[in-house]
């Protein structure tokens, strides 16, 4: 699984890093970026509750 961030549409609540801070991180502008696209197996669902959590659908998570 991959996660892909949508630019431009994240409101930088931070409720992804919360759950998955190894994933996410706040850049200098205030928004949440992604810090490891590529999602381990054992981090899946996990990674797949940050993703749901986010509040303005910015973060997806993507079969490779």
């Amino acid at each position: 699984m991959k996660v892909i961030h949508s630019q431009g549409t994240c409101g930088g609540v931070e409720a992804c890093i919360e759950l998955a801070p190894d994933y996410f991180h706040i850049d200098e502008d205030g928004m949440t970026q992604v810090s490891r696209p590529d999602v381990a197996d054992e981090d899946v669902e996990r990674v797949a509750e940050a993703v749901n959590e986010c509040p303005t659908a910015a973060l997806r998570l993507q079969k490779v």
